[in-house]
């Protein structure tokens, strides 16, 4: 059965659309802390404060909530993106300015970095059923946008020869692997190992690691 929200000719009221921001927002937060199938719909209705019955006029089921949480991250993740790609020229130096201002805006919002690992490692669980998987380039979907958008101009570097040529889709997971492992771990593991450097001193050492890097994996 489709949630009350989501049938034609309907709109959540002003208390319901507050109430679906919350649910998503804790479960963005649920998500990313714990990954996608140990967490209950429970335990997201108990984060909220509200009962099922409240959380499933908003959701069907916990993969129409997973999904629902992955594209609002990725449009905005996409957003980022898109708004400086027009500008970006199909070079090597061009490649590794668009894939370091995502690096840079996963840096930014770590439960974004997180969600997008938890994705790539987990995309179903065959043991409890439950299905978060999404085609990254699904047309219409803002991580198709994404993808696109990268895959697009790392081919037009690549075709004229200013990167090497990679094999696909590997090279395109290991760029991404790459790109959100800090992000994700740095809060959790890496600050404690760095008390005395600050965040804004972290985040300019990973800027130019992630060039680096980048410089490295793609330069012919």
């Amino acid at each position: 059965m489709a949630p009350l929200s989501a049938v034609p000719g309907t709109s959540p009221s002003p208390r319901g659309a507050r109430t679906r921001e919350r649910v998503l927002q804790a479960a963005t937060e649920l998500f990313a802390a714990r990954g996608f199938a140990p967490v209950t719909m429970r335990a997201i209705g108990d984060a909220v404060g509200i009962d099922n019955s409240s959380l499933y006029r908003h959701f069907a089921n916990k993969s129409e909530l997973a999904r629902a949480v992955l594209d609002r991250a990725m449009a905005e993740f996409a957003g980022e993106v898109a708004s400086v790609a027009p500008s970006i020229p199909a070079t090597l130096d061009g490649v590794i300015e668009l894939v370091t201002r995502a690096a840079l805006h996963l840096w930014d919002h770590p439960a974004t970095a997180r969600l997008v690992l938890q994705w790539v490692t987990s995309a179903s669980d065959a043991a409890t059923g439950f299905d978060v998987s999404l085609p990254i380039d699904a047309p219409g979907a803002p991580s198709g946008d994404l993808y696109r958008t990268l895959v697009d101009l790392i081919a037009a570097a690549r075709s004229g020869g200013e990167i090497r040529a990679l094999a696909w889709p590997e090279a395109f997971v290991a760029i991404v692997g790459a790109v959100a492992l800090r992000p994700a771990t740095y809060g959790s593991f890496l600050h404690s190992q760095e008390p005395k450097r600050s965040d804004a001193a972290a985040r300019r050492a990973w800027e130019q690691e992630i060039r680096r890097m980048l410089s490295g994996f793609l330069a012919p």
